[in-house]
């Protein structure tokens, strides 16, 4: 199952994906009589509450009682599959190249920053070329969508808390990270992760949800990154380092992570740290993985 967050006349709404089509869950379910199960189709984080056997009935039982009318996906605004709030947790180095490109090791754990809620952005939203930063990075990503909350959550368990899976553009800012203008930082305090990454607009998702059910785990899949129509990345989710099991094992430790929580799971070689080839106004950005979508964001100077 493929669900889509996206605007609707009064707000954000959730649309059940069934090929080109967007059908909307919420004036589905009016439609049926059914108007006290709107509020879940509005709000990603009560949808996965649910778990996916009393999801897909409700679904099923609401589209059954008629079509209550659909729109061409690709005429739908769409948003990203999050909830404003939801935790942005985010993997360094986890393909094998792009440990030689960023001139670091492989670490020899899964290790993560944070990603500020007020950098997420939308499919075709615009990714800003700040006046802060010259050297603004690509990078295409697996996230994974929580479902269940839970913390200290053991490998072998790390799926059942898993909703599902989308498409993730780690927005970076190479000269803040680097603290290129103060680089007596990186001996005492280490990069600067809180701004190279946390930039508004600096995280887009989507373009849908892709739920647990049609995939259960997010390899091997093939994902590319193209800069007006160039590839500059293409690897498969397989080469990842650290998989889904252990990503979630280990940022969980200490830690609830809630539904609607997001983990992306690092990127691959090819992108502007590795030949200074970084982002300007005018560029766009296609992340593609095989299964999840096609997420688009062209790049604007910010104002």
């Amino acid at each position: 199952m493929k669900i889509a967050r996206f605007l609707g006349a009064d707000g954000p709404e959730l649309g059940l994906v069934k090929g080109d089509r967007l059908h909307s869950l919420p004036r589905a379910a009016q439609a049926a009589g059914l108007a006290w199960l709107a509020p879940m189709f509005r709000d990603i984080r009560l949808f996965l509450l649910a778990d996916e056997p009393t999801r897909a009935a409700l679904i099923g039982r609401i589209l059954s009682a008629g079509d209550a009318g659909s729109v061409p996906l690709a005429q739908a605004r769409l948003l990203a599959p999050i909830e404003t709030g939801s935790k942005i947790l985010a993997h360094v180095v986890n393909y094998p190249g792009h440990d030689a490109e960023a001139r670091v090791k492989m670490p020899e754990k899964p290790f993560f920053f944070v990603k500020t809620p007020s950098s997420v952005a939308n499919p075709g939203d615009p990714i800003f070329a700040h006046p802060v930063s010259a050297k603004l990075d690509h990078e295409v990503e697996v996230a994974i969508v929580i479902g269940r909350a839970g913390r200290d959550i053991p490998a072998g368990r790390a799926l059942d808390h898993v909703a599902g899976y989308t498409v993730a553009n780690d927005v970076s800012y190479r000269d803040l990270q680097m603290n290129e203008d103060f680089p007596a930082l990186n001996q005492s305090y280490g990069k600067n992760w809180t701004q190279a990454k946390g930039l508004d607009n600096a995280c887009p998702l989507g373009p849908v949800l892709t739920l647990a059910d049609e995939l259960a785990e997010p390899y091997p899949l093939a994902m590319t990154c193209r800069v007006n129509g160039e590839i500059r990345q293409k690897a498969s989710t397989a080469e990842m380092v650290w998989k889904v099991p252990q990503l979630i094992a280990e940022v969980s430790r200490g830690m609830t992570l809630l539904p609607g929580d997001v983990i992306l799971t690092g990127t691959c070689a090819g992108g502007g740290l590795a030949d200074g080839r970084f982002l300007k106004p005018g560029d766009e950005v296609v992340c593609e993985i095989e299964g999840l979508g096609v997420l688009i964001n062209k790049v604007r100077a910010a104002a």
